[in-house]
């Protein structure tokens, strides 16, 4: 069926629509002043007005919620040394913030609440990852 095939629009088709009806409905009236044109038109713009309401306070569809997932921990893999040990970091953006750290010599993870430590030495293997000079 196309690119957007599998994807509900019902929103926005809710909305058209209700646009089509009350544009036909209101150019009936002005078209032609004769008793069926007018009872054929009231109902069709009063039926528009009614799916565009519906379809604008209609909830969207598609909007994405996302679940945070605590579970998640980054792959275990050795990384090559590169003059010093290779390192991976990864932190949370929403609370509680929390940081992985992957030693590349080890393959060790290790969790660290809140943001990146200013130096971390891996707990298994001994290595010093990095150390911050700033202060």
């Amino acid at each position: 069926m196309g690119a957007l095939s599998g994807v509900s629009n019902r929103r926005l088709n809710i909305v058209i629509s209700a646009w089509i009806c009350i544009a036909l409905g209101t150019s009936l009236l002005l078209y032609d002043n004769s008793m069926f044109s007018m009872s054929l038109s009231a109902p069709l713009s009063i039926g528009g007005v009614i799916l565009l309401i519906f379809g604008l306070f209609m909830g969207d569809e598609n909007a994405k919620t996302t679940v945070r997932d605590d579970s998640w921990t980054p792959n275990a893999s050795l990384m090559p040394d590169a003059g010093r040990p290779m390192f991976r970091i990864d932190s949370t953006l929403d609370e509680p913030i929390r940081t992985s750290v992957l030693c590349g010599r080890c393959a060790n993870i290790e969790w660290v609440d809140g943001k990146k430590p200013r130096s971390f030495t891996c707990p298994s293997c001994g290595a010093e990852l990095w150390s911050s000079e700033e202060e």
